[in-house]
């Protein structure tokens, strides 16, 4: 595959001078005479001077001019025919919806905008405030389409694309983690987890709690088994329709509510019975509660969450947790039990857009492009000036000596929000092959897509009942979560409650735009 990313890098960067030496696009660019831009940078450039404004959430960094000066010296010397340079903007995560509608509203200039569903993306389309990127991107984006051009579906509204997925990990997978020690010292079987099933789990809980007083057997902040009962049962469209992807035919595409699967309520009820056997912790849902701590104070052995991602992991294989071993303090084992599929909600999870108030989106997908292919203005950006922010220690990066994360400068953890994920270093204490391993993950996950992979469902004809059902769902789901409410007593009720918030609207609704997205 080495000699492939080669060649596309070479003729990315081929396709990226040809379209810049031939002064394609409108606004400022298309102002620019056209024919004479070098690719060697020897010659000044055609295209007018362009600052490319990037808005993103961050916390405060005291050293973001010095990082940005950087990062305009090294565009200047490396891509001297672009001429642009960059406007870091970072917005604090508490204040990021307030001030990013009010920038649109007001018109404020924006090129490039960090945008997820999860952060307002469907709005930000509804509000004509990102601009759509087919065309841009085929002219500008050779580097992005090398990675990404399989995965734009999902962020396509009305047939034009509006977000530019971040290349990184495909999907998850979800799983439990165990204290090995434990696991050595009982000479517990793990074959049984092969299965897939949780259900498995149950005779080591029973060893752990009848012969290891102070230790909870299965350590849960909420509901364990949720992450696991989703990914593994559904394909979900919203909070509460989904298609449910177990005993059904491949190409059975009715919606349900996702709360009444015959394996939700066996969840529920397995939960309900681990808990009142001891199982999980009493305070569960107690606000802050770390999960990871009670296993680094030697005081759980199983916990159920996604699992660190392994090149070559399988269901039911037990491997040395990397992550989860730092984390715990111990060595602690991951057994995956469900690997996802490919699914619409991962793909607008984390993208760039495009701002209708950019002054040139040619020059601000050019920028976007160069974080696909360039690594070093990448760490530039992830990680700040070598020497200052950061040293490499055996090719990870490190602290500078004498620095703490608090006294550096410039430290942040937002690798995951921008570019070619594969191009980033790993920090010291990663799992030094995380990124290798996303890419063979990467190549599992792409090969099982959801039978919906691409279908994005509107909620704004049924926003009001969806808040109305987030509300029902809020006196039973933390207590079904836990363990601590019985799931045949409390399920039905929950279910007449979302059925008077308009539940059957909803699942109504989501057939017709999902049988309208299959014709």
């Amino acid at each position: 595959m080495k000699w492939l990313k080669k060649s596309s890098a070479v003729l990315a960067s081929l396709m990226l001078a040809s379209v810049v030496a031939a002064g394609c696009g409108g606004n400022n660019a298309s102002d620019s005479p056209a024919g004479s831009a070098q690719p060697d940078g020897a010659a000044s450039s055609e295209l007018k001077p362009y600052e490319v404004m990037m808005v993103f959430p961050d916390a405060p960094q005291k050293d973001n001019q010095l990082v940005q000066d950087a990062m305009n010296d090294y565009l200047k010397k490396t891509y001297p025919e672009l001429n642009m340079t960059v406007k870091l903007n970072p917005i604090d995560w508490g204040a990021w919806s307030d001030k990013t509608n009010l920038m649109m509203a007001s018109g404020d200039k924006m090129d490039l905008l960090f945008a997820a569903d999860w952060l307002g993306f469907q709005q930000q389309v509804t509000k004509g405030g990102l601009l759509p990127l087919d065309d841009l991107l085929a002219k500008y984006g050779p580097d992005i389409e090398a990675v990404e051009k399989d995965y734009h579906e999902p962020a396509k509204r009305g047939g034009k694309l509006y977000g530019i997925h971040t290349h990184q990990e495909l999907g998850g997978a979800q799983g439990v983690y165990l204290n090995k020690e434990l696991v050595d010292k009982y000479n517990f079987d793990l074959t049984a987890l092969k299965s897939g099933k949780v259900e498995d789990l149950e005779p080591m809980l029973k060893t752990i709690k009848e012969n290891e007083p102070g230790i909870t057997p299965l350590v849960a902040p909420s509901f364990p088994l949720e992450a696991y009962y989703s990914s593994t049962n559904l394909d979900s469209i919203t909070s509460i329709a989904a298609i449910n992807t177990v005993g059904t035919a491949p190409d059975d595409y009715t919606v349900i509510n996702s709360f009444t699967t015959p394996r939700y309520m066996e969840l529920a009820k397995l939960t309900n019975k681990w808990y009142k056997a001891g199982y999980i912790n009493k305070d569960a849902l107690t606000p802050g509660l770390d999960a990871w701590k009670k296993l680094q104070a030697g005081k759980g052995f199983a916990f159920v969450s996604d699992m660190d991602i392994l090149a070559d992991m399988e269901i039911g294989k037990a491997d040395i947790s990397p992550n989860g071993s730092i984390k715990a303090g111990r060595e602690m084992l991951q057994i995956p039990l469900n690997i996802d599929r490919l699914q619409t909600g991962k793909m607008t999870a984390t993208m760039y857009a495009i701002s209708k108030s950019s002054e040139d989106p040619e020059r601000a997908m050019m920028l976007l492009n160069l974080f696909y292919k360039d690594k070093d203005l990448l760490t530039l950006f992830n990680f700040g000036i070598e020497g200052k922010h950061y040293v490499l220690k055996d090719g990870q990066i490190a602290l500078p000596e004498g620095q703490t994360t608090d006294s550096v400068g410039y430290y942040h953890d937002i690798m995951w929000q921008l570019g070619n994920q594969m191009l980033n270093y790993t920090r010291v204490g990663e799992d030094p092959d995380k990124y290798k391993n996303y890419e063979k993950f990467n190549e599992k996950i792409s090969s099982n897509r959801s039978r919906i992979f691409g279908f994005v469902f509107d909620p704004e004809p049924v926003k009001n009942e969806l808040i109305s059902i987030d509300n029902a769902n809020k006196t039973f789901v933390d207590g079904l979560k836990s363990g601590q409410l019985d799931p045949e007593e409390v399920v039905p009720k929950m279910l007449e409650k979302q059925k008077a918030a308009g539940a059957d609207k909803v699942i109504a609704e989501a057939q017709k735009q999902l049988d309208a997205w299959l014709k």
